[in-house]
């Protein structure tokens, strides 16, 4: 990413002072493989909370992860409770990783994941159909123990709203650039910790009691205005 120190140093300024002003956030337990690779599938564009409950609510409408494999992308959107068209195109994606999963392990897990070696569990997952650099660092991180950053559509726009990372960097470059300048140990609490990050907002104008923006009366600005002119005069 273009001027990586500059931003390295602007990102650990945010991140030491968003750890003074949150509560340090529980580590959760390392969750499935496969079911972390689900989420993140959806998570990537509608970030973690709406990814869990869509999943919830998939998996409460049809009979496991095999039911999913062979549905159509239609009926996986509408059975999460929201038919909305672009969610299609990732459900497709889910559907092709569980495909890419089955023909490799006949059977829907990855459990033999967690016996690999860091280095080629991610090489298995790069490998699979419709995974992304998102989904792989979220299975990295959540499942495996590993050093990944996950970065979402969400988390990329703060960023750069907040001016943290270059403003042209994709979202793989962000990705890449933070795990970088964010260590195997601090990881986690980063990707909780960042998951509630918002850029400062514009400052707001003064409001009067009723809450509408006060504005100055027009014969007082122009009041202001004359005596600015006579004083001006005067010297």
């Amino acid at each position: 990413m273009k001027q990586g120190s500059l931003y390295a140093g602007r990102v650990k300024r945010a991140f030491a002072k968003l750890r003074q002003q949150v509560k340090t956030p529980e580590i959760p337990e390392a969750t499935d493989p496969l079911h972390q690779l689900g989420i993140a599938t959806l998570a990537v564009a509608y970030g973690m909370p709406k990814a869990l409950q869509a999943l919830e609510t998939l998996h409460s409408a049809m009979a496991g992860w095999n039911e999913v494999r062979v549905s159509r992308p239609e009926e996986i959107s509408a059975a999460m409770g929201n038919d909305e068209p672009e969610r299609h195109v990732y459900c497709q994606r889910l559907i092709d990783i569980l495909e890419g999963v089955y023909e490799r392990e006949n059977t829907l897990s990855l459990d033999r994941l967690c016996h690999m070696g860091r280095r080629e569990a991610k090489q298995y997952l790069e490998s699979l159909p419709g995974v992304d650099a998102y989904v792989v660092a979220s299975v990295t991180l959540w499942s495996l123990g590993g050093h990944g950053i996950p970065v979402d559509d969400s988390l990329l726009a703060e960023l750069g709203k907040a001016n943290l990372v270059h403003p042209d960097a994709s979202r793989a470059e962000v990705q890449a650039f933070l795990e970088r300048h964010v260590s195997a140990a601090d990881a986690r609490e980063f990707c909780l910790a960042m998951s509630s990050f918002r850029a400062p907002g514009a400052t707001r104008a003064k409001t009067n009691k009723k809450g509408r923006v006060k504005k100055k009366a027009p014969a007082e600005t122009a009041k202001k205005s004359a005596g600015k002119r006579k004083k001006k005069t005067a010297k």
